[in-house]
């Protein structure tokens, strides 16, 4: 479909703060300018799964629709299924984990009951794509008899159990997919291999080498072949963008893994935007073909927040890894959190089915909802550095989103440039202090428009039927 492009003006529907004129913010489309396709936004299971999937069933089905439910929810469309390694022995029983596993082969597909119900019912509500992940292999195959890492916090998967644990995960995800109906795409063996994951760091999780990271890979893809399952490898969840290069060179630089794996995994803890730009412009030299994924993310910080702070923060973590480091995939980690931290989408406590909304929750729906799996990513310019612009054409509809992050306190008057070539209806979602992904307007383009202080607001641009 040919895409349209139009020229906006943006006069207020609201006035501006205190009744003051205010210059408009011109944002300038370059739909020439074509980036990344877009795969999906999604989030993890892990820590609440297999506790909020023993709730009520009212409550249970209220956090899947909140999540994945595209008209009334933020339609997230990827979800990550947590392969347990069994590790019992944590203090907090939120991150304990199940395993299949009875025996060497054995598996007893009645346990992880609750997270199971969850990996169902988020498939019912329209996820379309899953990935299976593990933090570790089941205790047996570990150094330490852990899954919880090595003591030392060195690495933990005995050298003689790579192949073993590939069939565990193959295992697994063939009877995800042809056993339960869930349509897993992707299986990721390592998590943050980097870090020197040990038992008092109260999870799961291994330290590998790089040489170890191939070993392992290789074990996998060589097991999927064989399986004839339609899966493929997701690797490997680097810890941060900045060391994300020593991985990816050890990785791509072999045949086999770089003939099977089209992207390369990354988490923006701890990331700035150089770091981004250095990795992303790293990957596009040496390996063009392969894309970025954003896999995991929360803000790092201690105490609740439920506000606009955490969400305009969270926003501009997105917007940096679409449009720095321009990744196909934006995948959160805890969805759902009992913990006194900057983390869950919906908060809740550590006894009861309390349902606690949060501002991030709203503003990963800005992104989440709105742009489609295959939308792609054009470029655009603003004369203003508080007000963040990206934006999204969806060949299926013919529809372009704009996500406006309006950094500033105040509020903000925009034009939107670019030329008209037909008629065209506009929708806008604004999470702000008073709206909580709300649409604020319904009609045709107006001249101009306001974006309300600390807010992120969605333009939905749609061709009309005969048009």
């Amino acid at each position: 479909m040919k895409l349209l492009i139009w020229f906006l003006l943006i006069p207020l529907i609201v006035p501006p703060s205190h009744g003051q004129a205010q210059n408009v913010i011109t944002i300038t489309l370059h739909s020439a300018e074509t980036r990344q396709t877009i795969e999906g936004f999604g989030a993890s299971g892990a820590w609440w799964a297999q506790v909020i999937g023993g709730w009520s069933d009212e409550n249970r089905q209220r956090i899947i629709g909140l999540l994945f439910n595209p008209t009334t929810g933020i339609g997230l469309t990827i979800y990550r299924y947590n392969i347990g390694g069994g590790e019992h022995e944590l203090v907090d029983p939120w991150r304990m984990t199940e395993t299949f596993e009875t025996d060497v082969g054995v598996y007893d597909w009645t346990r992880d009951a609750n997270a199971m119900w969850v990996l169902h019912a988020a498939h019912d509500a329209g996820v379309s794509d899953v990935v299976v992940f593990a933090n570790s292999a089941p205790g047996r195959m570990t150094i330490s008899g852990r899954a919880a890492g090595n003591p030392g916090g060195t690495s933990n998967l005995l050298p003689d159990m790579h192949n073993d644990f590939a069939q565990y995960l193959v295992d697994i995800t063939r009877h995800l997919i042809e056993g339960e109906g869930i349509p897993v795409r992707w299986i990721s063996p390592i998590n943050e291999p980097q870090w020197d994951w040990q038992p008092s760091k109260g999870q799961e999780g291994t330290h590998y080498t790089t040489d170890e990271i191939v070993s392992v890979l290789l074990a996998l893809q060589n097991t999927i072949d064989q399986s004839g399952l339609d899966v493929e490898i997701s690797a490997i969840d680097a810890g941060e963008w900045g060391s994300a290069a020593i991985y990816a060179r050890r990785i791509y630089d072999e045949p086999v893994l770089a003939a099977a794996l089209d992207h390369f995994a990354v988490h923006s803890y701890w990331s700035s935007p150089d770091d981004k730009a250095q990795f992303a412009d790293f990957m596009a030299r040496h390996y063009p073909g392969v894309s970025l994924w954003m896999s995991e993310w929360t803000e790092m910080q201690q105490g609740r927040d439920y506000g606009m702070d955490s969400a305009l923060f969270m926003a501009n973590v997105i917007h940096d890894d679409l449009t720095i480091g321009g990744v196909t995939s934006w995948q959160y980690w805890i969805a759902v959190s009992k913990y006194n931290f900057r983390d869950g989408l919906i908060y809740t406590r550590e006894y009861g089915e309390q349902i606690e909304l949060t501002k991030r929750l709203w503003v990963l729906g800005n992104y989440s909802r709105y742009i489609q799996p295959g939308s792609v990513r054009l470029d655009v310019t603003s004369d203003n550095e508080l007000v963040r612009t990206s934006a999204y054409h969806d060949p299926g509809s013919g529809s372009v989103t704009f996500v406006v992050i309006n950094n500033s306190a105040d509020r903000q008057s925009i034009m939107l440039a670019g030329l008209d070539s037909g008629v065209r209806t506009l929708d806008i979602y604004e999470t702000s202090e008073a709206n909580d992904l709300t649409r604020i307007y319904s009609g045709t383009p107006q001249a101009d428009y306001g974006l309300a202080p600390s807010s992120v607001t969605t333009f939905v641009f749609q061709v009309l039927q005969g048009g």
